[in-house]
Formats: structure tokens, C-alpha cells, sequence
């Protein structure tokens, strides 16, 4: 029997690698002829009672981290193919000791890496503690000869509005690591997947939520950009996963294919009907000035953030998420899941009722804790 090549997750107790690793231990996923080849190793920075890389049943994980499997799926969670995984905590993306184990006889690596809000004080954009992170995991990589690495990336702003917006630094930090990645070809491997707005989103901050408004007696969400202005959504903790295993199914020819993962791009006007369908309530979407948006929306937000905010939405509305072709490619996306037979994706309506969301309880969401 051929011995199986091991598939490295970061952040698997997060929403993007949770995802891949429930979707990958499960059917459809798990047998797929390309995906079966493959046993997975949970790479997390927290500390667990366990010892590095050790290979541990999957209830064992999943007690571990106090979390299970959505069972409310197209996937046939509760019948897993894969019985065990391997398991290797404290990995710190900017302690190299840690990450030359973790990456030890690995043939393919997703990296997700946690975004940085902090403005950049060099004149040198790659000193970001974001590219730093991303540099030290491909330096270990490279090491111990990985093979390929698929890398959750976003599109680069700055250069996506010819130079207007220069603040959103959380997605220019993963372009540009993105553009490193690839410049490392043919010494490794590499795909990318761009993920949409998350859902949980609009449970996890305040800011997009609905709010009670007693002159109309309706629920408003406020933002400054107009009402048609499109957002490609994704249900990161449940359909990251599938996107993941559509990509690792066609296979990585070392192109640096990129795919946007998305369900669908949704208009905020539209977003807030969704809203009002799942609660039976009015909610409706209004936009504002960006100074009412900084002021009362972003109350009590550090200056450079609300930057990021404002800048970034502020794109999102003139350029697209993608470009002109955003809605191209979340359909392109869409459609390598369907043909590898993955299930469909969650909608922002499914989503809701899912989470089992009320109006005024305040950010939180089911999956991912308050």
C-alpha cells in the first residue's frame, strides 16, 4: 500500500483550517482519488496535551479543541474515512524552531496567516509582521523540501485603485506575500485561494450589524459606501474547506492558480433584505458620510484601523473586490466545487438561520464564540 503524503493545516483551530480539516476527514471529500492520498496534520499555536505531530483520533481532536464537525451539511460528517490526524501545537510563525518540525516530511501546506492592522513604520513594505510570518514558514518549507503550498491570500488595493487607497495594509500585506511565494518558483509549488467577506462578519463586528433605529422603528446597517456596491460572501468556517479540496482535486500544476471563494456577491441593499427575510423584521441598509461612518460607526476605533475601514470599502465600491471581473470569478469558483462534486456552498440566508441569528443580541456567532 502506498504510505500517504501528509498535508500540513495552519490555523486548524480557526475558521479557514477548521474548515479544510472537517471537509477533508469527511465524504464526499475524503474519497476523492487525489484528496485520499493525503493525511492531514493540524498545525496550531495553542498548547494541547499532546506531543508534537502525534497522530490522534479525529473525537480525540475535535475533544481537544473543544469544537465537532458541522453536521448540518450537503457532507456526511458523522462517517468520517479518515479516523486519525496528526497533530502538532505551539507552532509560532515567527519562532523558525517550531516550524521546521511542523514542516517535517510534508508534501503540501495550507498556510493561512493572521492579518496585521498595525501600520507599517519602515519605508520597506515587506517589514510587516504579516510578509515576516509568511517568509519564515516558506523558509522552513523550502528546507524541508514541501512540495507545494496553497496560500489564503486577498487582492493587492493599492494596486487595484492605481495608488488611491494605500491603507488597506491587510490586504496588500497578503498580496504582496503572495507575490513572494510565487517568486519562488520552481523551488516550490504554489496555488491561492482568495477568500470573500466573511459571513460571521456581520455577527462578529459591531459595526456592520444591524442597529435599532426608534425614529423609523427599523434596524439599520450604516455604512458610507452606496447601497449597490457588490461584497463577494463566504461562509469561511464551513465552505473554506471545500473550496480547498476542489483545488487539491483538479491538482497544483505550479501556475499559481488563484481562485476568489465565494458564494455569491451580494449588494448591501441585499444583504439587508437577507436579514429582514430571516428575522421578520424591517431592516433596511443606509449609507452615510464617511465622517459619520468614522465618528458614530468606528467609535472608538485606532485612527489607523478606521483608515483601513474607510479605504477599504471605500475600494470595494469603486473597483470591485477583484476588479470588473469579481463576478466571474466567484462563478468560476463556484463551479470547480460543483464539478468535484463537493456540495453546495452555504448562502448568507442559510448562514443566518445556521447561527440561529437574532436581531439585538449583540456580536457573536455560534461557530467561532462572542
Amino acid at each position: 500500500m502506498t504510505e500517504k503524503k501528509i498535508l500540513a493545516v495552519f490555523g486548524a483551530t480557526g475558521q479557514q483550517g477548521g474548515s479544510v480539516i472537517n471537509q477533508l476527514v469527511s465524504e464526499p471529500a475524503a474519497s476523492l482519488p487525489n484528496i485520499s492520498q493525503f493525511h492531514l496534520r493540524a498545525l496550531t499555536s495553542r498548547s494541547l496535551p499532546i506531543s508534537s505531530a502525534s497522530p490522534i483520533q479525529l473525537e480525540q481532536w475535535y475533544r481537544l479543541i473543544g469544537s465537532s464537525p458541522d453536521t448540518d451539511t450537503d457532507n456526511n460528517t458523522t462517517n468520517n474515512t479518515t479516523n486519525t490526524i496528526q497533530v502538532t501545537p505551539q507552532v509560532d510563525f515567527h519562532t523558525p524552531s517550531t516550524l521546521l518540525p511542523a514542516l517535517k516530511d510534508v508534501h503540501t501546506a495550507f498556510i493561512m496567516t493572521t492579518p496585521s492592522f498595525t501600520p507599517v513604520t519602515s519605508d520597506d513594505p515587506n517589514s510587516s509582521k504579516e510578509f515576516l510570518a509568511v517568509q519564515n514558514i516558506l523558509s522552513a518549507a523550502l528546507a524541508q523540501k514541501v512540495d507545494t503550498v496553497l496560500f489564503s491570500t486577498l487582492p493587492n488595493i493599492t494596486e487595484l485603485s492605481s495608488g488611491k487607497y494605500t491603507h488597506v495594509t491587510p490586504f496588500d500585506d497578503k498580496a504582496r506575500a503572495e507575490a513572494y511565494i510565487r517568486s519562488l518558483h520552481p523551488q516550490i509549488k504554489s496555488a491561492f485561494l482568495s477568500l470573500g467577506f466573511f459571513m460571521s462578519n456581520w455577527l462578529t463586528q459591531g459595526f456592520l450589524a444591524p442597529r435599532y433605529d426608534e425614529d423609523t422603528d427599523s434596524w439599520v446597517m450604516r455604512l458610507h459606501v452606496a447601497g449597490g456596491t457588490g461584497i463577494p460572501l463566504v461562509d469561511a468556517g464551513r465552505d473554506t474547506g471545500k473550496f480547498v479540496a476542489a483545488i487539491l482535486e483538479r491538482g497544483v500544476d505550479g501556475t499559481g492558480e488563484a481562485v476568489l471563494a465565494a458564494e455569491g456577491v451580494y449588494a448591501l441593499d441585499g444583504i439587508a433584505e437577507v436579514f429582514s427575510r430571516h428575522t421578520g423584521q424591517r431592516v433596511r441598509y443606509e449609507q452615510v458620510t464617511v465622517e459619520e461612518f468614522r465618528e458614530t460607526g468606528l467609535k472608538g476605533f485606532p485612527e489607523s484601523l478606521k483608515d483601513v475601514l474607510v479605504e477599504g470599502y471605500s475600494a470595494l465600491e469603486e473597483f470591485g473586490h477583484a476588479g470588473k471581473e469579481t463576478g466571474a470569478l466567484v462563478e468560476e469558483g463556484k463551479r470547480l466545487v460543483r464539478e468535484c462534486g463537493l456540495g453546495e456552498l452555504v448562502s448568507l440566508e442559510e448562514f443566518l438561520k445556521k447561527e440561529g441569528y437574532v436581531l439585538g443580541k449583540g456580536p457573536r456567532s455560534k461557530q467561532w464564540g462572542s
